[in-house]
Formats: C-alpha cells, sequence, structure tokens
C-alpha cells in the first residue's frame, strides 16, 4: 500500500463512527481491500443487496456501446453473466465482425476472424459462455455448416484463454434455433420455439452434445414459445397460446431431470389492458428471497415496460421507452438479460434505464 494518501474523514463530536464506518468511508483503502477479495467472494457479497429499488436507482456505469470502434455500427447478439457478445452491421461487401465487450468496464476483445477466413460455410448462432465464480475467462460456440457434411452442423470454440477458434465433436444434424442460445449450469442451450418442440444442449466441461426433455405443455393450438432465459442460477421457460394471457412458467431441475411448474402467471388487471398479443416478455428475474422473482415486460402499445410480481401478482410501471425499429428493441432486451443475470439487480435496472431513455 506505499505511496497511497489515506483522506481520513472528519466526524463530530456527537458522531461515535464503527471502523467498518470509517473503513467503507475511504475509498482507496476500500479499493485496496476488494482488490485482494476473491471474485467468488465479491460476487456472494453482490447477491446479498436487497433487489432493485425503482425509488433510489443508482447512477449507470454506462449509457451505449460506442466505446467499440467500428464504422459499421454494433449490433447486440446475446450476453452472460455481465459480458456481450455483439457484431457489426456490415454492408454486402464488407465481412462481419464479432466483439465480447464488459460494458462496466468498456474493454472489448475483437474475436479471430480465422472461423470466417478459413471455411466457406454459413455461420447459423454464435453464443457466449462465461461464469466468472469459477473462471475469469469465457469462451464462445460458433454453430455453422460443416465442411465435410453436407446438411450438418459443426461446432468450433473460441477461448479467452488462448485466443484461438478449434473444432469441437463431429458433425451433427439438429432442429433448433441456434441464434438464440442460452448459458446455464455449465452447458449451452437451444430450443426450437414452433413445430416439433426440441432443447439441444452442448456441455462446455466435455465438449458433448445432448438432448434435453421439453415440459409438457398442454395441447393447446396456436401457442408458441415466448421466453427461455437464465436468472441467478434458475432456468426457465414459457409457453403462451394466442388466445389467453393466463399461462405457466417452467423451470428445469438443476440435475436436468425434468421441468416442473414453477410460477402460475394471470395478466388479467383491471388497470392494465393486456392482451395476448400486446406484450413482450423480456427477462424473468429471481432475487434472494422468493417474493423478489418477477417478470419485465414491454407492452408494445403503450411504449412502457412494466414489472409483473409473480408472487403477490401486481404490475407497477418502471419507464416508458420509445422503440423505433425492431433492432433498438432487441438491444433492450439484450442487455436485460445480460445485466440481470447476475442477480445484481439493485444495480441492473439502471443500467436497462440508460439504454432505454437514450
Amino acid at each position: 500500500m506505499q505511496g497511497i494518501k489515506l483522506k481520513i474523514p472528519k466526524f463530530s463530536d456527537l458522531e461515535q463512527p464503527s471502523s467498518a464506518r470509517i473503513v467503507v468511508s475511504i475509498d482507496d483503502l476500500l479499493m485496496e481491500i476488494l482488490l485482494r477479495v476473491p471474485i467468488r467472494s465479491l460476487l456472494c457479497f453482490k447477491t446479498q443487496n436487497p433487489n432493485f429499488d425503482k425509488k433510489n436507482p443508482p447512477k449507470p456505469p454506462f449509457k451505449n456501446l460506442k466505446f467499440i470502434k467500428d464504422s459499421s455500427g454494433i449490433s447486440v447478439l446475446q450476453s452472460c453473466n455481465g459480458l456481450i457478445l455483439c457484431s457489426n452491421s456490415p454492408s454486402r461487401l464488407a465481412k462481419t465482425n464479432y466483439y465480447v465487450c464488459n460494458p462496466t468496464t468498456k474493454h472489448y476483445t475483437a474475436l479471430s476472424k480465422s472461423v470466417l477466413e478459413t471455411e466457406n460455410s454459413k455461420i447459423h448462432g454464435l453464443s457466449l459462455a462465461f461464469d466468472p465464480a469459477k473462471s475469469p475467462h469465457y469462451k464462445v460456440i460458433c454453430v455453422r455448416d460443416s465442411v465435410s457434411s453436407p446438411q450438418h452442423y459443426q461446432i468450433k470454440i473460441y477461448s479467452s484463454q488462448t485466443g484461438l477458434w478449434r473444432l469441437s465433436g463431429d458433425p451433427f444434424i439438429a432442429d433448433v434455433n441456434f441464434s438464440k442460445g442460452v448459458y446455464w449450469n455449465g452447458s449451452n442451450y437451444w430450443i426450437s420455439t414452433i413445430g416439433n418442440l426440441t432443447c439441444l444442449y452442448y456441455n462446455l466441461d466435455f465438449e458433448r452434445l445432448g438432448v434435453m426433455p421439453m415440459p409438457h405443455f398442454p395441447d393447446d393450438q396456436g401457442t408458441t414459445i415466448t421466453y427461455f432465459g437464465e436468472s441467478c442460477g434458475h432456468l426457465h421457460i414459457t409457453k403462451i397460446s394466442f388466445y389467453t394471457i393466463r399461462f405457466d412458467v417452467y423451470e428445469m431441475r438443476r440435475d436436468d431431470s425434468e421441468w416442473f411448474v414453477k410460477y402460475k402467471v394471470d395478466f388479467e388487471h383491471p388497470d392494465h389492458e393486456l392482451t395476448y398479443c400486446n406484450f413482450r416478455i423480456l427477462s424473468l428475474v429471481r432475487g434472494k428471497r422468493e417474493e423478489d422473482a418477477f417478470l419485465v415486460l414491454a407492452v408494445v402499445n403503450d411504449d412502457k415496460v412494466m414489472k409483473y410480481n409473480l408472487i403477490n401478482k401486481t404490475f407497477e410501471k418502471f419507464c416508458d421507452y420509445d422503440v423505433e425499429d425492431e433492432q433498438v428493441f432487441t438491444v433492450v432486451q439484450l442487455v436485460l438479460l445480460s445485466i440481470l443475470s447476475l442477480c445484481v439487480v439493485f444495480e441492473s435496472f439502471a443500467f436497462v434505464f440508460a439504454f432505454l431513455l437514450y
């Protein structure tokens, strides 16, 4: 700690501050202490904070992704535990560039283009896998056409530890949406949203593909998957009929054995006229306490974002938004998923507000 100048705050004679209060009030000393705390412990400390308080939101640490230097503009593809996977918006003559960024620190990495330049095959999706409680390194899973086996897919893995792409496993056939991956419990998951519902997963520790059972949905006609995501270590999925605003939220058991109904949702409310076609589920947020669980909804016709508490069945308005095109709406949705994934809910929505109001 040589060279650090500590400014001791002054307290009035009536105050009798504790030693902990004195330490917390000295920024340089507190920083030195936190730098020596293991990342796992820091994450645990962060999750002990209360759920988001709309009345006292903290100042957002970032408002946009303009720190990524790309003249073609930036599109958000996916997010995972605070990191965001992005691409540029290339013209027909330019190739696609991919980036992994930490929007809080404004650091980013341009992924090696070898995955694009050495193979003449279509990319079907990239997914980010990052668990800071396990490792400071992340991986990117790329699913693309196989060069050796026509009408098959092939997985390539990028590791931030090596900075290289490599092939993983054999070519395979699947019927899922590879552009919407979700990282949970050491694996990346993809699902089909229509037709014969399927859930495919790729375990990153063993580099193995597998199929996970889907929930037993009611045999209603005209239904679709409306949400598939992770929050605070829980994997959720919802499927809504085109003719009702009552539905179930399913959760997967940690051992991948089965789905079970976690919440029953009923959006009928005298003050909020929701129909099956005028809202979108942006995120499902789990907190430390069960009563903190809620859905984040975008109400399209009213241009507002709502919070629906899954336990006491109440609505609360978060903010208004002005979405001019689908791309802006997608950015809002993915940033929600990104920043809420560590359960730091008390800070997260300040970030979301910044994107909604930017």
